[in-house]
């Protein structure tokens, strides 16, 4: 509760211009996202996909990266967290 207390002062005090950052691409608004107190990737990629309607933004939560481990990489055993974000992006496109 505290990170969304501080992300809100920083937005409300006009620090954070959420509305500046709509022109950003992708990369950079996730990485001004992710400046925010308690704000991690699948915060940010929820934020744009829903705040931002950026449908190329993936969310990946501990569920999502469990079924993707599951259907798309059966046999590998070390996959980061950033190889789901890329095969994510570049198998369901903007359409994940």
């Amino acid at each position: 509760a505290r990170n969304l207390l501080e992300t809100a002062k920083v937005v409300a005090s006009g620090q954070a211009d959420l509305d500046s950052w709509s022109p950003l691409s992708d990369r950079k608004l996730r990485k001004q996202l992710c400046e925010l107190p308690g704000v991690g990737m699948k915060v940010a990629n929820c934020v744009m996909l829903f705040a931002f309607e950026r449908i190329a933004a993936f969310p990946i939560d501990v569920w999502i990266e469990r079924v993707l481990r599951e259907k798309y990489f059966v046999r590998k055993r070390k996959v980061t967290g950033q190889m789901l974000a890329d095969f994510a992006a570049n198998y369901f496109g903007v359409h994940g």
